[in-house]
């Protein structure tokens, strides 16, 4: 918060001080000898208030201000000549005149930088909803944490999109911060959102995003080298292009049919599945389909308060890097239950450093909280990660905690 509006908060226990100051001036000029006045500091009353209080507040003290000045000399014998008279009556006029004007000047700014805020937020909102966000049988919940102060949003980008091939959803991370990471992270946006529409498979969503953030940076480097500054848009070395890691979920019923190769016929068989009877009714099973672009990976949540990592068996590499790999990145399935839930984040909160340099526990925390409802996970979570930081987060954080809720 600005320093402005930090003492903008104590106003009302300013203002009245100014007030008594002015008072006790009169007094103290009224009981003193001739030759001690004090008239001369009235004008650090408007002065003050131009700094820390409102327009009117500030218009009112220069008032009062020169109504002591008229008290003093008026009222109140003094042994001044009259050469001075005058000249403490004008330099009082004139520190008067320039706390109005300079508090006016601040009025506008502020009022300004709300319009400019306004329009901000109303951008940065259309480009990340608000949380929670439901897509059929699955409820997202999380929170959202910019480290660029003043605004809402940054590197950190999700989505969570209601598809006729079910829930689909999106957590990311641009390469770099703040909102100058944000060109990269609304070309990808845009690009799950129309691939989830017409794809059914997760993996052409991927590839989707992939050519959408390659169209991005060809386009900022040809506005780079048209420009001839070499000057990019921050977060890093200058100019560089951009790269996203992202998590991709897709929430399917084991009877849908293919898509992304569709889930194993048999727990066993496969190491991402466990071989705990799942597929005694595979009509009643539920696959959470997942890909891992290089993304921090997600944590399982059981009812009991059990906690496990989902460690793919083959990290894929982020988006912007795609042309590297010789195969399309590997397609996770897990199943999930209703007292199921998994919990996703960006490296903001894994990496979230302490004063003394210590790494933000993410899995222990979550360990002791896994039981907890959603809502009062995130509410701990967001709480103990400020107290981590000491309120000074270094990047973007994010976090989701996906839900099955059937019906």
């Amino acid at each position: 918060m600005p320093w402005r509006e930090r003492t903008r908060a104590h106003t009302s226990r300013i203002f009245p001080v100014l007030l008594v100051y002015l008072a006790l001036i009169v007094l103290i000029d009224s009981v003193t000898p001739r030759s001690l006045r004090l008239d001369v500091f009235a004008a650090l009353a408007p002065l003050i208030a131009a700094a820390v209080c409102t327009y009117r507040q500030t218009l009112v003290l220069g008032l009062l201000d020169l109504v002591v000045m008229a008290i003093t000399h008026g009222v109140i014998p003094d042994s001044l000549v009259p050469l001075n008279r005058v000249a403490s009556v004008l330099g009082n006029t004139l520190m008067v005149g320039a706390s109005i004007a300079v508090a006016r000047l601040l009025r506008d700014r502020e009022e300004l930088l709300a319009q400019v805020r306004a329009t901000g937020e109303a951008a940065q909102r259309a480009l990340l909803r608000e949380l929670p966000l439901r897509s059929g049988d699955m409820v997202v919940d999380g929170f959202y944490v910019s480290s660029q102060q003043g605004a809402l949003v940054g590197g950190d980008i999700y989505e969570v999109v209601d598809t006729p091939y079910g829930p689909r959803v999106l957590i990311g991370d641009v390469q770099g911060k703040g909102l100058r990471a944000l060109g990269a992270g609304a070309a990808v946006l845009t690009s799950f959102r129309e691939a989830a529409y017409h794809l059914r498979s997760l993996s052409g969503g991927v590839k989707a995003m992939e050519v959408g953030l390659r169209r991005y940076n060809s386009a900022h480097r040809r506005d780079r080298d048209a420009n001839g500054d070499g000057n990019g848009d921050g977060g890093g070395s200058e100019g560089e292009e951009r790269f996203v890691t992202a998590l991709v979920f897709g929430l399917e019923r084991a009877d849908a049919g293919p898509a992304d190769s569709g889930p194993p016929d048999s727990g066993p068989a496969d190491s991402d599945v466990p071989a705990d009877g799942d597929a005694s009714d595979p009509s009643d099973t539920v696959w959470l389909v997942l890909i891992d672009c290089g993304h921090v990976r997600p944590y399982l949540l059981q009812a009991d308060g059990t906690v496990s990592e989902l460690e793919p068996a083959e990290p894929g590499l982020p988006l912007g890097l795609g042309d590297l790999m010789g195969t399309p990145r590997p397609v996770q399935h897990v199943p999930i239950h209703p007292d199921t839930r998994v919990f996703a984040c960006t490296d903001g909160v894994t990496e979230a450093r302490s004063p003394a340099g210590e790494f933000y526990p993410l899995a222990d925390r979550l360990g002791g909280w896994a039981s907890l409802p959603t809502p009062e996970l995130l509410r701990r979570l967001r709480g103990d990660l400020d107290a981590h930081t000491k309120g000074r987060l270094q990047d973007d954080a994010a976090a989701l905690v996906l839900e099955h809720v059937p019906g």
